[in-house]
């Protein structure tokens, strides 16, 4: 489990002081002159409980280290607290956007600083740990034969884990179920084998296509699952269309034949606030999927869909 803490540029006297109270409770401090330690090649992520950052003034440059820090792998759990003065304060909604947890006063006491500072440091603890046990699940080969991908059971366990750490963190997590179209037709006309080679073949288009951090598993037959945490719905719409696009630019062999394929892709997101639960989500998602199916295939569609009252009617199964 993790439990180191990075204080960076700790020029605030708060910061310093804070760095004494978490060594007693346990945690590994390393100070650090620059926030530039955040992108060192060297730096274990996974070891991370959290971070303090001392805000010093230079904002572009602050939101694109943190940024970039975000887009590491396993760093989307890793708390990031910034502590600055006026300045800060007034720019918070910037910094959490960028990928800033909480933003702080420089005056608030060490003590007040830490007890905040806990709850958050806690839970990157438990998405380390949750880390540590999802590289040992991927360890006793919880993979698809067929691909390499993850398969429904490991899914499964990633979709519970993400629910439950979006809510935890006040984020948004997406999922996209793929199926590929008319399928059926190409284990009918050239056989399984040659199916298999085509699962095999699309597989890798979405592995091309989705980030470091997402998970994209095969659930079974033709169908794939993709999840992204930290995609609200434009992110995650965005996402499957240009995964859609690469499909249709993809060339696949069937037989030995250079043969263009399509698909089709439903879309679902539980935003910060809403309860639904993990099956919602996807089930969501699958209805997404069958109303795709219904309007002609090779599209992507999102739901719940909004609709004008004629749509409504018109469309009884997603309502």
């Amino acid at each position: 489990m993790g439990n180191a803490v990075i204080i960076a540029r700790p020029l605030w006297t708060v910061l310093r002081g804070a760095a004494r109270f978490l060594e007693q409770d346990g945690y590994r401090v390393e100070e650090t002159s620059s926030w530039s330690r955040l992108l060192d090649s060297g730096l274990s992520v996974s070891l991370l409980s959290g971070i303090l950052l001392g805000d010093h003034g230079e904002t572009a440059e602050q939101l694109e280290v943190i940024r970039r820090f975000r887009e590491r792998k396993g760093a989307l759990g890793v708390p990031i607290i910034l502590v600055g003065g006026m300045n800060a304060i007034l720019r918070a909604e910037k910094f959490r956007s960028s990928g800033v947890d909480i933003v702080l006063p420089a005056d608030i006491s060490p003590e007040d600083l830490v007890e905040r500072a806990k709850p958050l440091l806690h839970y990157g603890s438990l998405y380390q740990s949750l880390s540590e046990t999802n590289r040992e699940l991927r360890e006793l080969s919880m993979q698809d034969d067929l691909t390499g991908l993850p398969n429904r059971r490991h899914f499964s366990l990633d979709l519970t884990r993400n629910v439950e750490m979006a809510r935890r963190i006040g984020r948004s997590l997406s999922c996209i179920l793929v199926d590929i179209d008319d399928f059926k037709r190409i284990n009918d006309d050239f056989g399984h084998p040659e199916g298999d080679s085509v699962i095999r073949q699309f597989g890798n288009v979405l592995i091309a296509v989705k980030r470091t951090y997402d998970t994209v598993a095969r659930l079974g037959g033709d169908e794939f699952a993709w999840l992204l945490m930290d995609a609200d719905p434009e992110k995650a719409l965005h996402a499957a269309e240009r995964a859609h696009r690469l499909v249709n630019e993809s060339v696949f062999e069937v037989a030995g034949t250079p043969t263009k394929l399509t698909a089709t892709f439903g879309v679902s997101s539980l935003l910060p606030g809403v309860e639904i639960s993990a099956d919602d989500l996807v089930g969501n998602a699958d209805r997404a999927l069958y109303w795709g199916k219904e309007s002609g295939k090779n599209t992507v569609r999102f739901y719940p869909k909004k609709k004008t009252e004629s749509d409504a009617e018109a469309d009884t199964h997603l309502s």
